[in-house]
């Protein structure tokens, strides 16, 4: 005989046994009615491969949507404070984080992971902007006095907004467990690791020599955390210390030697061996744009067409090779997997 499993009562049947409400939606809705409804927002961390074109529509317009809201309420906190008041800033600030952590919390209730990163992330993006107000309300001296300083300009000003983001979007992460919410953790730790050099040694020296190594020095360990959490299993959180390693490389290794062209031909070389190793796009995309730049900064004479052609015919043949020729190259390449299982996330 068939039954009818019922969805709140299995939700609560979970629970009993300590299993969360959201992790019970998710698994009853793949059990019993994945085939009718789908699962374009349960899950933000789906294989791209199981995902449908609807599901893949949904994910890109909803990190459309999140970009847009912290965007816009970025520019208008440093358009309108000067008007309203910074007071009022803070406070509309603090309702909107109030009003997405709530929502982020419904969609983790409802199992809909997509929106529950996404509403997370706001609030941790946002939190900037709350300790910014703050600290202008309690009279802090800022070398910047507007907010939109923050992103671009480096100031030993921003230390205690970069900590205290840090801490937010970390325990947001906690809670959570989302992939995305790595994302505002590793850009301001990148923001952090400028700013507190600056803060901690002023101008005691010469040239920014010291804060291009600790910009390199730092973008080298991000990328090790990225390894070891793909080493890990936890190959979804590593993507956002990944690229926040390639922006941070690829913009100290230049400062630190002085020159443009050889370092970033280094950086790419790197990122396209680490993409192979790592089996990771966002490596190989980086190594090939990076690669592109370097190449564009030497166009110069009238063998240059010819050397690049003659590059590119290489890697053809290269290619052409590995595909057909039987190696221990090739076997080795394609015995390769990743470099640990996939974790599925914990909830």
């Amino acid at each position: 005989m068939e039954h009818t499993v019922n969805r709140e009562r299995f939700a609560a049947e979970a629970e009993q046994v300590g299993i969360e409400r959201g992790a019970a939606l998710s698994l009853f809705e793949r059990l019993y009615e994945a085939p009718e409804r789908g699962s374009e927002l349960s899950r933000d961390g789906t294989p791209l491969t199981e995902q449908t074109r609807l599901s893949r529509t949904v994910q890109v317009f909803v990190g459309l949507g999140v970009l847009l809201v912290i965007g816009a309420h970025a520019w208008w906190s440093t358009k309108g404070y000067q008007a309203v008041g910074i007071g009022i800033v803070l406070v509309l600030t603090l309702l909107w984080q109030a009003g997405f952590l709530w929502a982020a919390e419904w969609a983790k209730r409802a199992g809909h992971g997509l929106l529950e990163s996404g509403f997370a992330a706001i609030v941790a993006f946002y939190t900037p902007l709350t300790i910014f107000s703050i600290e202008k309300l309690l009279g802090v001296d800022f070398e910047h006095e507007n907010y939109r300083d923050f992103y671009p300009w480096i100031s030993g000003g921003w230390v205690f907004m970069e900590l205290g983001s840090i801490g937010v979007a970390a325990g947001l992460l906690y809670r959570y467990r989302r992939p995305f919410l790595t994302l505002p953790i590793t850009l301001f730790t990148g923001f952090l690791v400028m700013d507190a050099t600056v803060r901690i040694f002023g101008d005691g020296f010469d040239d920014d020599t010291l804060l291009k190594r600790i910009v390199l020095a730092g973008g080298i360990v991000i990328g090790l955390v990225g390894v070891l959490l793909d080493y890990k299993g936890w190959r979804r959180f590593a993507f956002w210390p990944h690229v926040t390693s390639i922006w941070l490389i690829a913009w100290g290794l230049p400062l630190c030697t002085g020159d443009r062209i050889w370092p970033l031909f280094l950086v790419a070389a790197v990122d396209l061996i680490v993409g192979i190793w790592l089996a990771r796009i966002v490596y190989l995309a980086a190594g090939g744009v990076i690669g592109w730049i370097a190449i564009s900064m030497t166009a110069h004479g009238a063998l240059f067409p010819f050397i690049l052609m003659a590059g590119g015919i290489l890697f053809i043949v290269t290619a052409i090779w590995l595909s057909k020729a039987d190696s221990p190259l090739r076997r080795w390449l394609d015995e390769r997997s990743l470099p640990a299982p996939q974790r599925d996330l914990a909830y």
